[in-house]
């Protein structure tokens, strides 16, 4: 099961958006399924924020499989809604990380937490190699905020 932040919404990294009228469903509640790809977005741009670019890891040979994904639906997400997802990195071995993840509401209640185990693998290869020493020291850096 997903673990609260200790710092909940002074996470270093925040990213917020509207919820979209195509992600919701007939009673304007954010389908589950949706909430896969808000962790995904809130991640590319967690990658930005950390001057690392997805495009460019992947034409150096690299991508980062899901390995693990755990959520937990706390609130629903409303159309139209306000949303802030937070995203930090709870661990770090050798070729995998944890992220975590919370979602609030406009109104600053958690709604969702999540935590994803990513591993690093060679691009088409779906086998562990060690995360790029770049990548790894910026992941270490997270860690320690």
């Amino acid at each position: 099961m997903p673990t609260p932040f200790k710092t909940s919404r002074k996470s270093r990294f925040l990213t917020t958006w509207r919820v979209r009228f195509d992600e919701v469903d007939l009673q304007g509640v954010v389908h589950h399924s949706q909430i896969v790809t808000y962790l995904e977005i809130a991640r590319l741009e967690y990658w930005r924020s950390l001057g690392i670019s997805y495009r460019q890891m992947r034409e150096d040979g690299h991508e980062f499989i899901v390995y693990r994904l755990n959520v937990e639906y706390l609130r629903p997400l409303l159309f139209d809604e306000i949303i802030t997802v937070a995203v930090r990195v709870k661990s770090l071995a050798r070729a995998s990380f944890v992220l975590g993840y919370e979602i609030f509401k406009e109104d600053g209640a958690p709604a969702v937490t999540a935590d994803i185990e990513l591993v690093c693998a060679r691009n088409n290869i779906p086998k562990p190699v060690a995360l790029p020493a770049d990548y790894r020291e910026k992941l270490r850096q997270e860690l320690n905020t």
